[in-house]
C-alpha cells in the first residue's frame, strides 16, 4: 500500500464525516498524523478540488470534485450549494433569470436556476437540456468539451433542425464552440425565434476543468445593447470570482497557526 495515497484518503473519508470546516490540527489529532503531513496533504487535495479552504478561518471541507465522485444518484444535489448563493447575488442585482448548468454523461443538464420577476421571464426546468447548442449556457458546456466530445454531438444533433440563429452543419457548430472558448462567454440572440438574449460564461474547478455554466436570459422585448453589455460585465466577474474560489490559494502558516 502506498502510504500517502493510504493517508490522503483517510483524510477525504474524515472530511466527508465531518461535513464542516474543520481545522489541521483537529484532522491531524483524529487520524494521528503530525500537523505539517495533514497540511501538505491538504495542499495536494485543494490543488486538484477534493478540498477547499477558507483562507479567512484557515479550515477545511470536502470539495466539489470528491463531492461529485461522490454524488451518487444525487450529484446535481450536491453541486447545488456551492453556486447558490453567487447566482443569488446576481439575480437580486439583475433581476433576470439565470442558470446554471453542467456537463455530464455527454449532456447538459440544469443544476439550479432562478427565474426573474417580471411577469415576462425566461423559465427552465431541472434535467436535461435538449439542443445546447441553441443556449449560451450550452454552448459554453460544449465549447469546453473535448473535440471528440463535441464531435460526438455534432454528429448526433439534427442541426438543420434547430431553428435561425443556431449552426446548421458540423463545420459551422465547430467553428462557433471556438470563438466561445476564445471569447470566454457565449451570447446568443433570438436563436430559433425564441426571443430571447441570453449571456453564458464558464466556471472551472481548480485543475482547470469545466466545472459549471452560468447562464442569464432575458426577453430581447425589454433589453437594450447597454443593459447587455453590463450583464455580460458582470457575469464574467461573477464567473471568474467562482473559479478564483474553487482555486482560492491555499495559505502556508505556520504549524501553530494552522
Amino acid at each position: 500500500m502506498i502510504q500517502s495515497v493510504e493517508k490522503a484518503l483517510r483524510l477525504l473519508q474524515a472530511l466527508d464525516l465531518h461535513g464542516e470546516w474543520i481545522g489541521v490540527r483537529d484532522l491531524a489529532r483524529q487520524l494521528k498524523l503530525s500537523p505539517p503531513t495533514t497540511h501538505n496533504l491538504l495542499k495536494t487535495l485543494v490543488a486538484a478540488s477534493f478540498a477547499e479552504t477558507n483562507p479567512a478561518t484557515r479550515q477545511y471541507r470536502l470539495g466539489l470534485a470528491a463531492v461529485r465522485l461522490g454524488g451518487g444518484s444525487r450529484p446535481l444535489v450536491n453541486l447545488r450549494p456551492f453556486p447558490r448563493p453567487f447566482i443569488e447575488g446576481f439575480s437580486t442585482e439583475f433581476d433576470e433569470t439565470i442558470v446554471v448548468v453542467t456537463w455530464q454523461n455527454s449532456q447538459a443538464v440544469v443544476v439550479d436556476w432562478i427565474q426573474a420577476g417580471h411577469p415576462l421571464a425566461v423559465t427552465h426546468n431541472h434535467g436535461v437540456v435538449e439542443n445546447p447548442l441553441v443556449f449560451a449556457s450550452g454552448r459554453v458546456l460544449l465549447a469546453h468539451q473535448s473535440r471528440e466530445e463535441q464531435l460526438r454531438h455534432t454528429q448526433t444533433a439534427e442541426l438543420a433542425a434547430l431553428g435561425a440563429g443556431a449552426p446548421r452543419t458540423k463545420a459551422e457548430a465547430l467553428k462557433l464552440l471556438e470563438g466561445v472558448a476564445r471569447d470566454g462567454y457565449a451570447l446568443t440572440e433570438n436563436v430559433a425565434d425564441s426571443g430571447v438574449i441570453a449571456l453564458g460564461a464558464p466556471v472551472f474547478d481548480a485543475s482547470g476543468r469545466l466545472l459549471l455554466a452560468i447562464g442569464c436570459s432575458a426577453p430581447i422585448s425589454r433589453t437594450t445593447k447597454a443593459q447587455v453589455t453590463q450583464v455580460r460585465k458582470h457575469l464574467l466577474a461573477l464567473t471568474a470570482t467562482m473559479t478564483q474560489r474553487m482555486r482560492a490559494p491555499v495559505r502556508d502558516p505556520s504549524v501553530a497557526g494552522a
